[in-house]
């Protein structure tokens, strides 16, 4: 025989769902807090760095162009190289430098898994050789 409290079984679990709806709160800030900023959150989702599988050496920056960083606006290419330099340093390519080969709209028919309508063709620089001395 099982006895609850005078409030029944409701009242003896509602501590364990208010808990549990703490700690899943409390995860769900703590994902958030890895983005530190609004830059940081545009970068991530407005724009991609990865290699291009078809092409040994190269590397593709996939960007969004929007209201807020439009296509032809100085302003936001800055900021797209920002966020450019920022997934180079998170992912560890080309610690010399990069060449942009090209920057090119894609066409809105082109099946690819991303939504961003600007890519760049990237290429890693050699380091400097060193000077013996």
């Amino acid at each position: 025989m099982v006895i609850l409290p005078s409030g029944g079984l409701d009242t003896m679990l509602r501590p364990v769902a208010t808990r549990l709806l703490m700690a899943l709160l409390l995860a769900g800030a703590g994902g958030c807090a890895a983005l530190e900023d609004k830059a940081d959150f545009h970068r991530h989702t407005m724009s991609d760095l990865r290699e291009d599988w078809r092409r040994p050496g190269i590397l593709l920056f996939e960007a969004s162009s929007s209201s807020l960083y439009p296509a032809d606006s100085e302003a936001a290419e800055e900021i797209r190289m920002e966020w450019l330099e920022a997934w180079m340093k998170r992912l560890g390519f080309c610690p010399a430098g990069w060449d942009v080969l090209s920057r090119a709209e894609i066409d809105p028919g082109e099946v690819h898994a991303r939504r961003h309508d600007l890519r760049y063709e990237l290429k890693c620089t050699e380091p400097e050789p060193r000077q013996a001395h």
